[in-house]
């Protein structure tokens, strides 16, 4: 079977917890899940495309062009609940134009899939692990089998959505294949922070046991692939694509201390040039951790700082302390690794003193780079059953039945209302990068032409966004707080 899939692009949303030049700028990664599921389809003997319409910045009518030109028999997208109606823009346009049947799948499936698949445009979807389920799909489709003994298999007859239940048992994530990084335009994709070409990502573990109210990858079970398996795909990515900087998109990469360890000292015994960086709690660093992972090309860790405030840090069960916050930024930097930090402004607990005192704090960190966002209620986490218990009303369920417009969520957890709260993550972002003894900094580190230029985009659109907006907001309330004339 030949079997395209497609990566659409994507814009930034309204309810989404970062500002606009953070979601348009901060990265172009590629689209490793769907690099799997491509990896799958040839492992089973299918014809596969990847047409990441995102990174090549393609139209819909230039995507259309080359799903003609390899006359596939399915189309296969990723759909996550904040891109959904945006996916399913294309996934429409697609539709029309060639009749193909659309197999979705993605993390969002597994929340919502029957108002996922009641749209008409879609006809299947694939339900959590895919190493099993999409080859048993495959296989009926081109037979003409029955799909209800596939697990894991979402479908319609006769116009209702019926819905298998997903593979239980656990599956060995060594099992899985590398991904089709061979169907990808490899030198197009960055990080605001990469420094080499060409740059990957790479997934090491799913899952994370840690319960932070805020994210919906602590309701996925932990599971790990073992340090040969990594380094197998390390070298892969460098001998065959070229690949001199990885970023580990793992949600916790340094859990399993050993296994942490061994990967740095397999990438060591095997002499591979390559740069690396990953995200982590701060207390699951060390000296020993951190300097053996600097040898092994460790430049780059995302630590998740949240805020400075311990009542915040416990209401959204974080579980660290300022002391393990400031440990882990020193000892970083002792062994040559740069930091950036993620923060959050608006959580349980955050009010007008403890946002000026993150924001204090992540001025005072010697941090490299920082990431600043809204609390958001994102789907499947605890603040989203808070909203869901507060309101009465499931908002990401509405909205991917197309039964709501996209709109900023309540946050009931806060006083600070949306506006200020926005007000103060620019407020951050400005007090942070614009300072002059900074910029000098960070430009005297660039590495290439291309890395400034990243810079001062960046910096330039940032400046405009801000400025645009506050001026925006300004004249706004200039204009609401203007006495009325009478006049109609």
């Amino acid at each position: 079977m030949k079997i395209a899939l497609i990566h659409c692009p994507v814009r930034h949303m309204v309810f989404s917890e970062n500002l606009r030049v953070v979601d348009e700028e901060f990265c172009l990664a590629p689209p490793i899940s769907l690099a799997y599921v491509a990896a799958i389809l040839e492992r089973s003997g299918h014809q596969v495309i990847l047409i990441d319409a995102h990174a090549l910045g393609l139209s819909k009518e230039q995507a259309l062009e080359r799903v003609l030109e390899f006359k596939p028999q399915l189309l296969g997208f990723r759909v996550d609940t904040y891109q959904f109606h945006q996916t399913l823009e294309w996934i429409r346009f697609l539709k029309q134009h060639t009749g193909i049947s659309v197999m979705i799948g993605g993390i969002n499936l597994s929340l919502y899939p029957e108002e996922s698949l009641n749209h008409a445009e879609i006809d299947y979807g694939i339900i959590g692990e895919a190493i099993e389920a999409l080859p048993r799909f495959t296989q009926a489709l081109e037979k003409g089998l029955d799909l209800r003994p596939i697990e894991g298999v979402a479908y319609k007859v006769n116009g209702k959505v019926r819905i298998n239940p997903p593979l239980k048992k656990p599956v060995d994530f060594d099992s899985y294949p590398f991904p089709s990084r061979h169907l990808l335009p490899n030198d197009r994709y960055y990080s605001f922070v990469s420094q080499r070409k060409n740059f990957t990502v790479m997934v090491t573990s799913k899952g994370c046991p840690y319960k932070c109210v805020f994210c919906a990858i602590a309701n996925l079970p932990y599971s790990e692939r073992s340090p040969l398996n990594v380094v197998d795909e390390i070298e892969q990515c460098c001998k065959s694509h070229n690949v001199r900087e990885i970023d580990f998109f793992d949600a916790v990469f340094f859990l399993n201390r050993d296994r942490a360890i061994k990967i740095c000292k397999e990438i060591l015994k095997r002499k591979i040039d390559i740069e690396w960086s990953c995200r982590s709690r701060v207390d699951l660093v060390d000296e020993e951790l951190l300097k053996t992972a600097s040898s092994s090309g460790c430049r780059k860790i995302y630590y998740g700082i949240e805020s400075a405030d311990p009542e915040v840090l416990s209401a959204i069960n974080k579980r660290v302390t300022l002391s393990q916050i400031k440990s882990a930024i020193e000892c970083s930097r002792k062994n040559g690794i740069s930091t950036l930090g993620f923060f959050m402004l608006g959580s349980p607990h955050d009010d007008l003193d403890s946002v000026r005192r993150t924001i204090g704090l992540m001025r005072g960190l010697n941090l490299d780079f920082v990431q600043v966002c809204r609390t958001i209620a994102k789907p499947g986490t605890a603040l989203d059953e808070m909203v869901k218990d507060k309101t009465g009303r499931d908002f990401w369920r509405e909205y991917i039945a197309g039964e709501t417009a996209p709109r900023q969520i309540e946050a009931p957890w806060t006083e600070l209302g949306r506006k200020e709260t926005e007000w103060h993550v620019k407020k951050a972002y400005i007090s942070f990068y614009l300072r002059p003894k900074y910029i000098f900094m960070r430009l005297s580190k660039a590495k290439s032409p291309g890395e400034i230029y990243r810079y001062i985009k960046v910096g330039i659109k940032m400046l405009v966004f801000l400025f645009v907006s506050d001026t925006a907001g300004k004249r706004k309330q200039q204009y609401i707080d203007k006495p009325k004339s009478g006049r109609p």
